[in-house]
C-alpha cells in the first residue's frame, strides 16, 4: 500500500491536468493563428494580405472561437484524451473540420466568397492539421511524464481478501485505516472520506458477505464507486445492465457495432474486388495448372465454421489427389504428405491455394482479415479445439478471415500440440476485442511478408 497521502496526490494530479488542458487549448489556438499567418505569407506575400481581401488572420478570427467551443464540447480536452493520442487527434481534427465548414457557410451566405483567397484557406487548414497533430503528440508525452500512465487517481480499498493492487492505483488496507462498513456512522464516514481524499474512482475488494455494507458506504463519496466481486470473474469481461428493471450481467456486447460492420464490409468488397481483378491472371494460371496435372475439380470445398459458428463451404485450389482429399479435416496435413500433388505443394508453399477465398469474401462468408476458419473436426493433440480451450467459441462472433493476427505472428500450420491452438487463439481473441480498420490494413501489409512460410505445407 502506498505511503503517499492520497489527498496530496489527487490534488497534484488534478492541478497538473488543469494546466495541461489550458496548455493544450492555448497551443491549439496559437497553432491556428501561426498556421493562417504562415499561409497568408506564403500565398499573398504579406501578413495582412491584399487590400480588401479577407486574409489569413480574418480566417483565423472566424475559425478559432468556433473550434475552441466545438473542441471543448467534443471532449478534446478530457481526461481520456491525455493518454489516448489517436482518439484525441481524431476529435481535434473533426472539431477543426466543423469550424472550417461553418466559416465557409458564413462566407457563402455573407456573399463574400469572391473576396476569399481559397489558396490561403487550403494552406492554412493543411498547416493547422499538421500543427494540431504535433501538439497532440507533445501533450500526450508531457502528460505521461507528469501523470504517469494513469491521469486519474484510483483508490483500491482492500478489506480482508487477498488482492494485489499493483501499480494501477493507490491501495488502502481497510483494517489499518480503521474503516468498517458494517459499523458505519458519521465517524466512520469521516474516516472513509479522509482515507480516499479527492480520489475520482474508488474500488473495493472484499468478500461477498461484506459487499452490501461497502455498497452503502461508498455511496457517501463523490467518487465513482465500484466493488470487485470474485464470483463474476467467470463471466469476465462483464458489465452490468438491466432488463425490465432487473439487473443483468453483460457477458458480451458483440465485438463490432453496426457502423463498424458496415465499414469492414465495404472495405472487404472494395479491396476484395480489386484484388480479384488484379490477381485474375494468377488465379487462371493456377486453375489451369491444377486441372492439367491431376484429375478432379479445380476447386476444393470444405465445411468450415464461420460467424455465429454457422457452417459454410470454404474454397481453395485443390492441392491433394482427388481420391485422397480430406473433406472433413480428419487428418492434418503433414510435411511431405504423399496426398499432396507436386503443383499442390507449390501452391501451398506460396499460399496461392488460399486465393479462391476472395470469392468467399465477395459472397459474404468471410472477411479479408479475421480469425482463420476451422473445420468442425479439427483437432489439437487429439482433442477437438473447443475441448482444448472453451474460449475457442468466442472467436466466432465475427466473420473468419483470409488472414489474421495469428497468421502474421507466425501461428499457422498444423496444430499438433495444445499450445499450437492456444497461441493462435490468444491472437484471435485479441483481434476480436480490439478491431479497427487501421489494424486490418496493417495485418494485410504484414501478410505479404509471410505468404511463404515454413509451416505452409
Amino acid at each position: 500500500m502506498s505511503g503517499i497521502p492520497v489527498r496530496a496526490v489527487a490534488q497534484s494530479k488534478e492541478s497538473i491536468r488543469i494546466r495541461l488542458y489550458a496548455l493544450n487549448l492555448g497551443l491549439d489556438l496559437l497553432a491556428l493563428f501561426v498556421s493562417f499567418a504562415m499561409a497568408n505569407m506564403l500565398v499573398l506575400g504579406a501578413l495582412a494580405g491584399e487590400p480588401g481581401k479577407p486574409h489569413g488572420l480574418i480566417m483565423f478570427a472566424m475559425i478559432a472561437p468556433v473550434y475552441a467551443v466545438l473542441a471543448v464540447n467534443g471532449g478534446v480536452y478530457g481526461i481520456r484524451m491525455l493518454n489516448q493520442t489517436r482518439e484525441a487527434v481524431v476529435r481535434s481534427l473533426w472539431a477543426l473540420a466543423q469550424a472550417v465548414l461553418l466559416m465557409l457557410l458564413i462566407v457563402y451566405f455573407g456573399k463574400i466568397a469572391e473576396r476569399l483567397s481559397r489558396l490561403t484557406l487550403v494552406a492554412g487548414v493543411v498547416i493547422s492539421v499538421l500543427a494540431i497533430m504535433l501538439i497532440r503528440l507533445m501533450i500526450s508525452r508531457l502528460a505521461r511524464a507528469r501523470l504517469g500512465a494513469f491521469p486519474t487517481l484510483d483508490i483500491v480499498i482492500v478489506d480482508g481478501v487477498e488482492f494485489d493492487v499493483g501499480p494501477l492505483a493507490h491501495g488502502i488496507d481497510a483494517s489499518a485505516a480503521g474503516i468498517d462498513p458494517t459499523n458505519f456512522d458519521a465517524r466512520m464516514a469521516e474516516r472513509l472520506s479522509a482515507a480516499v481524499g479527492a480520489a475520482e474512482r474508488v474500488v473495493v475488494a472484499c468478500s461477498s458477505s461484506r459487499a452490501d455494507a461497502w455498497s452503502a458506504a461508498i455511496k457517501t463519496l463523490s467518487a465513482k464507486g465500484e466493488i470487485l466481486v470474485p464470483e463474476l470473474m467467470r463471466f469476465a469481461p462483464a458489465k452490468v445492465s438491466e432488463f425490465d428493471h432487473h439487473p443483468t450481467v453483460i457477458v458480451t456486447a458483440g465485438p463490432m457495432e453496426f457502423r463498424d460492420r458496415l465499414i469492414k464490409r465495404t472495405f472487404d468488397l472494395i479491396l476484395g474486388g480489386l484484388a480479384t481483378l488484379a490477381l485474375s491472371p494468377l488465379l487462371i494460371g493456377a486453375a489451369v495448372a491444377v486441372k492439367l496435372t491431376s484429375p478432379g475439380p479445380v476447386l476444393f470445398r470444405q465445411k468450415r465454421l464461420g460467424r455465429d459458428a454457422r457452417a459454410f463451404n470454404i474454397l481453395k485450389f485443390r492441392t491433394m489427389r482427388n481420391e485422397q482429399a480430406d473433406k472433413n479435416a480428419d487428418a492434418l496435413t503433414r510435411r511431405d504428405d504423399e496426398r499432396v500433388t507436386p503443383v499442390g505443394r507449390f501452391l501451398r508453399r506460396t499460399s496461392i491455394d488460399e486465393l479462391p477465398q476472395l470469392l468467399n469474401v465477395l459472397l459474404g462468408d468471410m472477411s479479408l482479415v479475421g480469425p482463420r476458419p476451422h473445420a468442425p473436426a479439427a483437432k489439437a493433440a487429439n482433442q477437438l479445439y473447443w475441448e482444448v480451450d472453451a474460449r475457442y467459441w468466442e472467436r466466432h462472433c465475427i466473420k473468419p478471415g483470409m488472414t489474421g493476427l495469428a497468421q502474421v505472428r507466425g501461428h499457422r500450420g498444423a496444430t499438433h500440440e495444445r499450445e499450437d491452438l492456444i497461441n493462435r487463439l490468444q491472437s484471435d481473441l485479441e483481434y476480436v476485442t480490439d478491431w479497427s480498420l487501421l489494424r486490418d490494413l496493417r495485418i494485410i501489409f504484414a501478410t505479404l511478408g509471410v505468404l511463404v512460410h515454413e509451416n505452409a505445407f
